[in-house]
């Protein structure tokens, strides 16, 4: 069970009073993370956000307080103080402005100390509709589409940190009605969805990916959400679910939407099962967009920010996606079959009207929302 600790109470030690302005700052410029890293000559402790994917340097903490700035975080998320040595995780819950955040805390020995990073979730995300992740409306019939059948394969793609769990939330909240039954397996559960059974792995008690999938398909689900298809067999059983009559939605760590395709028979699934299962891939990246109260336009028609107090002087604010979606139709089944070159493929969407990546974050830096 985590610990709950209320953030800016009325405490003397320094150190405390510390710990909670570097975590209230970090939560109240929306930073992703906190990294705490001992430095060498002048030794002192670096503290950066990490804010719309970009680290940012912070106020160091002095050589004489990094020791206890550390072993504080250490206390609060329960990890062994007096072992330095081997990396350890640990956990604890912030009460900020009336509401809970889960902080997860990662140490990690290096040759000057260790170093921590803190990684901020806010569970409860109030907007989370695919529009709000910045797809446009064209695509967001495609995929409604696609999403609203009864059973099927829709994956979504992209690498680390691209923001591929929070679309498949953005997508379960559009699926989520009392007369369907929707059940999530997690690692971790980031966001709380009302309505949704949602479920974490636990390795260490054998509780994985693969073991998860297959108790959770005795559960009579209608909508099968899993966090990651990491292997073969997790990927063999997801798609077994959608042959018989499931939706089952994931994530794969790949450069576009063609490249799911091939990601799945490189796994080692036969190719007309992909075919026969697989009804979408979304591919997507995440980008700063420019803040909205300082931006301004130039006479070329270009867009700029200088910076100001909404967006503490960075000039952006907040991320949207860009976004490519591959349909599989009729055709494309019939070319994984045959396994043909990914090339086929992508000149077939192309010629159906299929926009990429680039294309996306092209229109989005003509309307101003990117740079």
């Amino acid at each position: 069970m985590s610990r709950s600790y209320v953030l800016k109470k009325d405490f003397n030690d320094p150190i405390v009073i510390l710990i909670d302005d570097i975590l209230c700052r970090a939560i109240k410029v929306g930073a992703s993370d906190i990294h705490f890293e001992v430095t060498p000559a002048p030794s002192f402790l670096r503290v950066r956000y990490r804010i719309d994917g970009i680290l940012y340097d912070q106020e160091p903490v002095m050589s004489d307080q990094s020791l206890p700035v550390l072993s504080r975080i250490k206390v609060l998320s329960s990890i062994d103080i007096a072992q330095r040595r081997v990396p350890q995780d640990g956990k604890f819950i912030v009460n900020f402005s009336s509401r809970n955040i889960d902080l997860r805390v990662s140490t990690f020995p290096s040759v000057y100390g260790e170093k921590i990073v803190v990684r901020i979730l806010d569970r409860h995300l109030k907007d989370i509709s695919l529009s709000s992740l910045g797809c446009s409306q064209n695509l967001l019939n495609r995929v409604k589409k696609v999403i609203t059948k009864s059973h099927g394969f829709f994956l979504v793609t992209g690498p680390t940190g691209s923001g591929k769990t929070t679309t498949l939330y953005a997508i379960l909240s559009k699926l989520n009605d009392p007369k369907i039954n929707i059940v999530t397996l997690e690692d971790p559960v980031e966001y709380h969805i009302n309505g949704i059974t949602q479920s974490q792995i636990n390795p260490k008690s054998g509780f994985t990916f693969e073991s998860g999938l297959r108790s959770m398909l005795r559960q009579d689900p209608d909508v099968v959400m899993v966090g990651e298809i990491r292997d073969r067999q997790t990927a063999q059983i997801a798609i077994e679910a959608a042959l018989t009559g499931h939706l089952v939605l994931s994530t794969l760590h790949t450069n576009d939407s063609v490249s799911a395709i091939t990601r799945l028979i490189d796994m080692g699934i036969e190719p007309f099962l992909v075919s026969a299962c697989l009804t979408g891939v979304l591919a997507q990246r995440l980008v700063r967009k420019l803040c909205n109260f300082c931006k301004f336009e130039k006479e070329d028609k270009t867009f700029f920010s200088k910076g100001c107090k909404y967006c503490f002087g960075l000039g952006h604010r907040g991320r949207t996606g860009i976004f490519e979606f591959l349909d599989i139709d009729e055709k494309i089944r019939r070319l994984i079959i045959e396994r043909a070159d990914s090339s086929k493929i992508l000149s077939h969407s192309t010629k159906k009207g299929m926009t990429f990546l680039s294309d996306d974050a092209l229109e989005k830096s003509r309307a101003g929302v990117i740079l």
